[in-house]
């Protein structure tokens, strides 16, 4: 079905705005452009998934996923009659009201919409067309011809990020973030820390440190396997990502011990977001259920508050939730 352009409400366009100015301040690379694009487009469209996949060779691969289910990161598609595939072919949206009945829907097309509807979006570099934006739904006819062209708009964001990845000179090799989670790694966090804390003496910016230790990793790798825990520590770094904003800053400071840095927030928000994690980490049942999360959630006191003293009084609350839990 070919929709018409037809100008999102001022409420959307705000919100892609919004969310190109945050990618803009956090200096986000390609990847991560993907991954919170990905999340903004299912949310404004109502999807049930949405998917940025990649032109790899023959095949399209995905690069990002939101609300995944049978959506994977990694998933590898052949070109050929596929929704994706004939969209990138046309350089041109998709939308399909009821994949059950449209002769363009193959077998991958879908298992992915659940026999609902989707909208495809082609990512255009130059001339060519390198990939799709995808948000799919149980529901059939889920999408208008307001969606998509939301979506043509959160596409060019992708492919500014994709612009600056192929024109600027590569990157020295990546020292600050955790290879298996995608996740600023301890040097990342002992540099926001300091950071933060000049910012507090000099300016008087506040804001919170939370802790997260996952208890029981180990032994579950040992009895499920390490891809099995690799896994799960990159759904879990995926459920600390789309519960905290642009600006904060999440860590994997050690095999089993995470760190959010949240400026401007207060203790008290900062807790509130710690149990919304916390909550998503259980609904999650990550090896089988086996890992326990526990957090230590502090703001900065005083000016004269160093990284160390932070982290102590930090750990001392991870300590203290660990033993409510036992009791509990």
């Amino acid at each position: 079905m070919q929709a018409m352009a037809v100008t999102p409400s001022p409420e959307r366009l705000l919100s892609v705005i919004e969310l190109q100015n945050a990618i803009a301040a956090a200096g986000m690379n390609a990847d991560e452009v993907m991954a919170i694009v990905v999340e903004r487009a299912a949310a404004l469209t109502g999807a049930t998934g949405g998917v940025v996949a990649m032109v790899e060779g023959n095949d399209i691969v995905y690069r990002a996923v939101a609300r995944p289910s049978t959506l994977q990161i990694g998933t590898r598609l052949a070109s050929g009659q596929s929704a994706p595939s004939r969209c990138i072919a046309e350089r041109a949206p998709i939308r399909i009201d009821d994949t059950s009945k449209d002769p363009r829907v193959d077998a991958d097309t879908l298992a992915r919409s659940g026999s609902g509807s989707l909208v495809c979006v082609p990512l255009l570099y130059g001339e060519s067309a390198v990939g799709v934006l995808e948000v799919v739904s149980a529901d059939k006819a889920k999408f208008s011809d307001e969606d998509v062209e939301t979506l043509r708009l959160l596409a060019q964001t992708i492919a500014i990020a994709l612009h600056r990845a192929y024109t600027y000179p590569k990157p020295k090799p990546d020292t600050e973030h955790d290879p298996l989670t995608g996740l600023g790694n301890k040097r990342a966090f002992d540099e926001r820390m300091q950071a933060e804390l000049t910012r507090n003496r000099r300016y008087g910016h506040s804001f919170s440190l939370a802790l997260l230790d996952l208890a029981g990793l180990e032994a579950a790798i040992d009895r499920m396997g390490q891809a099995s825990g690799d896994e799960a520590l990159r759904m879990l770094a995926a459920i600390l990502a789309k519960n905290t904003r642009a600006i904060d800053g999440c860590f994997r400071i050690n095999a089993a011990d995470f760190a959010l840095v949240m400026p401007g927030t207060s203790a008290e928000g900062a807790r509130i977001v710690a149990e919304r994690c916390r909550a998503h980490i259980a609904e999650a049942k990550l090896l089988k259920g086996a890992l326990t999360a526990s957090f230590g959630v502090v703001g900065v006191q005083a000016p004269e508050e160093t990284a160390d003293s932070l982290f102590a009084r930090a750990m001392a609350q991870v300590t203290a939730d660990k033993q409510a839990q036992k009791r509990g």
